[in-house]
């Protein structure tokens, strides 16, 4: 199992938004510095980036249908980070 954190691309204010609004245990969007990322626990048993990159682009859409994010806003998915029990991490850049 892995922890994987994905980078959100999008306007400042509707990110600080989205990290304010959205803290559960399955799903959180946080800022890290000048970042925001998204984690959810769906994201645990993936293996492969590429998957994960598939699941958070369901999650932003799903996010978007619910009305979370203002019609018309654009949200993208930047780098995905692996993070390992060691503390290091892998980068994933598409």
């Amino acid at each position: 199992m892995a922890n994987w954190k994905v980078q959100l691309l999008g306007d400042d204010n509707t990110l600080t938004q989205l990290a304010v609004a959205n803290k559960t245990p399955e799903l959180y969007i946080a800022r890290d510095g000048v970042d925001c990322f998204l984690e959810s626990t769906e994201f645990v048993m993936m293996s492969d980036h590429l998957e994960v990159k598939g699941k958070a682009g369901a999650i932003i859409e799903a996010l978007v249908a619910s009305g979370k994010v203002p019609a018309g806003t654009n949200l993208g998915i930047g780098v995905i980070y692996k993070m390992h029990y060691d503390n290091s991490k892998t980068v994933y850049r598409d």
